[in-house]
């Protein structure tokens, strides 16, 4: 099964992102920093990572780098209220830039992602 490390500072956020990856088939950790989804994407097999932006200490961009330098191969779908305003640099550090309205484009862009990365789908 797809285990999805889902990393916001946003528990309001945190809790319905994980109820819905759930119903949709996947198993998922939830992390509420980036330094907390970092130590638990070491401690975990992930095959996924979906990672807010706008986050205290350190922000998406940050946390995306330091995962790619730890873990280069897992997928990182950047879900945030503030697409406009992600640097080009952040975005090319990702596989995937989803508005956090767009739970149906979420669940599309990490079954793409899955299906490329593990060769099988895993979700509905």
């Amino acid at each position: 099964m797809t285990r999805i490390l889902c990393i916001d500072d946003n528990q309001d956020v945190l809790e319905p992102l994980g109820e819905m990856l759930r119903a949709s088939g996947f198993t998922t950790l939830a992390a509420l920093s980036g330094k907390q989804g970092i130590r638990l994407l070491l401690q975990n097999s992930v095959d996924l990572v979906v990672l807010d932006y706008e986050m205290p200490e350190m922000n998406g961009g940050l946390v995306a780098q330091a995962i790619r330098r730890c873990k280069p191969k897992i997928p990182i779908i950047l879900f945030t209220g503030m697409l406009d305003d992600i640097p080009y640099s952040v975005r090319h550090n990702v596989d995937g830039l989803v508005h956090k309205t767009d739970f149906d484009g979420l669940l599309t862009s990490i079954n793409t992602l899955t299906n490329v990365s593990l060769g099988t789908r895993k979700a509905t």
